[in-house]
């Protein structure tokens, strides 16, 4: 019985080798791995076989009102990512009961912020001949959500060899994206790179402050950030493409989010014209 997980991930990527279609005996599976068969099966145009009744609702998109998870949603360009990102917030927040009013407005900013940037970095980089998966999951025990966006793209080190020559490996291309800045987009606005560099950087900075954790995977690496220690593995089943999946505590928000984009995204800013490029 398998139970697939942000912790244990790499040990079950073997089962998205080619044309496979064998997902029975899942007892438990996160979205980090929902959203990676979803791509799969988009690529492959296969007919997924699971007895997990949770995994066939969501491949076959029967999902349902008032649930804690979100339906998967399909990104492939900017255009209506605003509205998946609200969809997706406020599926969250509907389980999040003992809130008072601010701490709510807190993580609803930051939770919008978070989902709307992450999916931009695969609309505006990944060349996903699929698009990218991206779906939610709140866990009513301990509190948190957990987001995922999947893609079948070109990785981080293919991607961030445009600006810089010297990243070797799909390692240094992920670390040197938790950079502030860091981007291999060459589109201008009002001066600047337009998304430059922010979304991987904010959500490391979120996550350090909310003691939360992620996994982010770029093609043959996975590097798991969990507890303010980083582990890299080399992986026996390499993913073709991006998956970046992370775990946001709301019990350990502690900034609201115009604290947080002062202190930690404009800190560099000269004046406030610049704000709209956000």
């Amino acid at each position: 019985m398998k139970e697939i997980k942000i912790s244990n991930i790499e040990h079950y990527l073997y089962l998205l080798g080619e044309g496979n279609k064998d997902f029975n005996d899942i007892t438990w599976i996160e979205p980090i791995f929902v959203a990676m068969i979803r791509a799969y099966q988009n690529e492959h145009q296969i007919n997924i076989n699971t007895n997990c009744q949770y995994l066939r609702s969501m491949i076959e998109n029967d999902y349902r009102e008032n649930q804690t998870y979100t339906p998967i949603e399909i990104i492939s360009t900017r255009n209506g990512l605003e509205q998946i990102s609200t969809h997706l917030t406020s599926i969250m927040l509907n389980n999040f009961k003992s809130l008072d009013k601010n701490d709510e407005t807190d993580l609803k900013h930051y939770l919008q912020y978070l989902f709307l940037e992450l999916m931009n970095n695969v609309a505006d980089h990944s060349h996903s001949k699929v698009g990218g998966y991206v779906m939610a999951q709140y866990y009513p025990t301990n509190k948190k959500v957990q987001f995922v966006v999947a893609d079948r793209g070109v990785a981080f080190l293919n991607n961030l060899k445009l600006n810089f020559s010297d990243i070797e490996s799909e390692e240094e291309a992920i670390f040197a994206a938790l950079k502030k800045g860091v981007t291999s987009t060459r589109q201008k606005m009002y001066g600047q790179e337009k998304n430059a560099g922010y979304g991987l950087y904010a959500m490391f900075e979120i996550l350090k402050m909310t003691e939360g954790r992620f996994v982010i995977i770029s093609n043959d690496t996975l590097v798991r950030y969990e507890n303010g220690n980083f582990e890299t593995i080399i992986l026996d089943n390499p993913w073709s493409g991006v998956v970046v999946s992370f775990e946001f505590f709301e019990s350990n928000i502690n900034y609201d989010m115009d604290y947080f984009k002062k202190n930690y995204l404009w800190s560099e800013m000269i004046d406030d014209k610049d704000e709209d490029y956000f």
